[in-house]
């Protein structure tokens, strides 16, 4: 539950947390991430709820395969006081599993069909 890296160290207006399992895919999301405007973007391989709500992140995207096989957990508890926009990267889609991760905190989910452009608006909350 290491931190990977810190993408930039500016002190920026808008902070962002990629929980991510597969490497590959963060400067994808980072690159979202800064058009989105967040000047701030910190990257973790897995994370707890602690170490996220430290951070206070105004949103996170999270890989479900990244999140300690218990994603639904993690929403959960980093809801619990925090404003956080949780956005969901599911590697299948799952409309039980969905409607669940929704009413425990979750702000947009996305499945495998998922393109920039749904990524792009779902970390806006357009």
């Amino acid at each position: 539950m290491r931190k990977m890296r810190q993408t930039d160290t500016l002190v920026g207006r808008r902070t962002a947390a990629i929980v991510q399992a597969q490497p590959l895919m963060v400067p994808f999301l980072t690159d979202v991430l800064r058009c989105s405007g967040h000047s701030q973007v910190l990257t973790y391989r897995c994370a707890s709820a602690k170490r996220l709500r430290r951070a206070k992140p105004d949103v996170v995207i999270m890989d479900t395969e990244a999140a300690n096989a218990a994603p639904l957990a993690l929403i959960r508890r980093i809801k619990l006081n925090a404003r956080t926009r949780i956005v969901v990267i599911a590697g299948r889609d799952d409309p039980a599993w969905n409607a669940l991760a929704r009413a425990l905190g979750a702000d947009a989910i996305l499945g495998p069909s998922a393109n920039r452009q749904d990524l792009f608006t779902a970390v806006r909350g357009a």
